[in-house]
C-alpha cells in the first residue's frame, strides 16, 4: 500500500472543503440556532484550526475572541464526524504524545523518589504508600487502555434443546401437512 504525501495547497484545498462540509452539516443539524448559523465564518475559523492548529489552543482563542466552551463544542461535533478520522488520528498522536512524555517524567520522578527513601530523606508512612499505589495504578490503567486487556469479552450463546428441536419439526410437519391440503383443494377446484 503506498500513501500519497500531500501538498500544503492540496491540504488546504481538502482542508477547506472538508470545513465547508462541516459547516453545512452542523447548519443543517442545528435548525437555525447555534454559531454555526450565528457567525459561520467564526466557526470555519474555529473548525480550521482544530483540524490543522497552528500555536496552541489559549493563544488561538484569546487572538480569535473565541469562547473555550465554543472551541470544545466545535472539536467535540467535528469529532463525531466519521469524516473527521484525521482529526481524531491527530488527537490520538497528541495524546500519545503527551503519555509518552509524561511516563518519562514519572520515571525521572519514581527514580528520585526511590533515592529519597533508599536515603532516607523520605520517611514511607501511610500517606506514602497511598499516593505511590495511586501512581502505579494509574499506570495499570493506561497499560490496560493501551494494550486492551481492560476489555471485558461477553460471550451469547443460544442454547437449543432437544425438545426445541422436536418443536420445530412439528411446526414444519404441520405447514407441510397445510400446504399438501391446500394443494389438494386447489387440485379439486381444478379438476371439476
Amino acid at each position: 500500500m503506498t500513501t500519497k504525501i500531500m501538498s500544503n495547497e492540496e491540504l488546504a484545498i481538502e482542508t477547506k472543503n472538508y470545513v465547508a462540509n462541516a459547516l453545512k452539516k452542523s447548519q443543517e443539524s442545528h435548525n437555525g440556532q447555534g454559531w454555526c448559523h450565528r457567525d459561520p465564518k467564526k466557526w470555519a475559523l474555529v473548525a480550521q484550526h482544530i483540524i490543522l492548529p497552528v500555536g496552541s489552543v489559549s493563544e488561538f482563542i484569546r487572538k480569535n475572541g473565541v469562547a473555550r466552551n465554543l472551541y470544545y463544542d466545535i472539536k467535540a461535533e467535528l469529532m463525531a464526524d466519521p469524516e473527521c478520522q484525521a482529526v481524531r488520528d491527530a488527537w490520538g498522536s497528541e495524546v500519545a504524545s503527551l503519555t509518552f512524555h509524561g511516563l518519562d517524567t514519572h520515571r525521572t520522578i519514581m527514580d528520585k523518589f526511590s533515592s529519597a527513601i533508599d536515603s532516607g530523606e523520605i520517611q514511607v508512612d501511610e500517606n506514602v504508600v497511598f499516593k505511590s499505589v495511586k501512581g502505579l495504578q494509574g499506570l495499570t490503567d493506561i497499560h490496560g487502555k493501551l494494550t486492551g486487556t481492560n476489555v471485558q469479552k461477553h460471550v451469547v450463546e443460544h442454547v437449543v434443546t432437544q425438545d426445541d428441536y422436536d418443536q420445530k419439526k412439528q411446526e414444519l410437519m404441520d405447514r407441510i401437512k397445510k400446504a399438501k391440503e391446500a394443494k389438494k383443494v386447489e387440485e379439486d377446484i381444478i379438476e371439476t
